[in-house]
């Protein structure tokens, strides 16, 4: 009974380890002023908007429209100037490779007078034989005149870049582009006669092979000291025909000389011409 009883009392002594719902709170806070104070308020956004007046829209499109009209001013001023920078730059290149294009032609012109009346000495020669040795000496010194070369070539650094980098596109002047495509085909002219005075430079070259000995210069029986002994100078051939038709090389040589000259001579006015006009068209040095 005694066993019983405690096992009664030990069932009954079960402790409860459950913690009461309000147990170790403190009373709830009511609202009031300084909480709401702290509270973060959100607005819902009206979604009830009223309609723009006309002269609204109408103001906010002249905006708009305004900077996108300014801004396309701008850039085009600023490619304005751009250009024009690189058309006077383009402008003073150009105008000193014309300079150099100048004397370059002066000093072609006067060579190839030279040659001319050096080739017109030798062609004087087809009328006197060639059995007196003061006659074969002349003849061996005008031969010299044979086969020289004095060509023109054009400066045309400038020119290339105006043509393959677009640089003709920043020339604004119509009459400007007008005078450099103008002198651009004389070049092509001159460089056209250029063709006829090599191939008749050539022709006549080849045929002074079959009439002259270009050993004699290594003799000295014949030639020493820079000049010739007196002695009586070989040719390779007595034949009448070869001779006649070396001098008619020599005359074909002459007459495409004197084409070239004349061709240089119409063209350099027109060169110079040109400088002078750049040069007052943007007041180049």
């Amino acid at each position: 009974m005694e066993e019983t009883a405690n096992k009664g009392n030990l069932s009954g002594d079960t402790v409860d380890h459950s913690i009461p719902a309000n147990a170790g709170l403190g009373p709830v806070p009511s609202p009031n002023a300084s909480n709401t104070a702290d509270m973060e308020v959100h607005h819902h956004p009206d979604l009830h908007h009223k309609r723009k007046k006309a002269k609204e829209y109408f103001l906010e499109f002249l905006m708009i429209f305004l900077a996108v009209t300014l801004g396309f001013f701008a850039e085009s001023l600023r490619e304005s100037i751009s250009d024009s920078n690189k058309e006077h730059e383009y402008m003073q290149s150009w105008l000193n490779d014309m300079r150099t294009d100048s004397l370059k032609m002066e000093y072609t012109i006067k060579d190839n007078l030279r040659k001319s009346n050096g080739l017109d000495s030798l062609m004087k020669l087809s009328l006197h034989g060639f059995l007196n040795p003061a006659n074969r000496e002349i003849l061996y010194q005008y031969k010299n005149y044979s086969g020289f070369y004095s060509i023109f070539r054009s400066n045309d650094a400038t020119m290339l870049q105006l043509k393959n980098s677009g640089g003709l596109r920043v020339i604004k002047k119509d009459h400007v582009a007008d005078s450099i495509a103008r002198y651009d085909y004389e070049v092509k002219i001159i460089y056209a006669a250029e063709n006829l005075y090599i191939t008749a430079t050539d022709a006549a070259v080849n045929s002074t092979h079959e009439i002259f000995d270009y050993s004699v210069y290594y003799d000295t029986s014949y030639y020493k000291n820079g000049a010739f002994t007196g002695k009586q100078m070989p040719l390779l051939t007595d034949d009448p025909a070869k001779e006649k038709l070396f001098f008619n090389k020599i005359n074909y040589e002459k007459g495409a000389t004197d084409n070239y000259i004349r061709n240089l001579q119409l063209r350099l006015p027109v060169l110079k011409s040109l400088i002078k006009f750049i040069r007052q068209e943007y007041r180049l040095e």
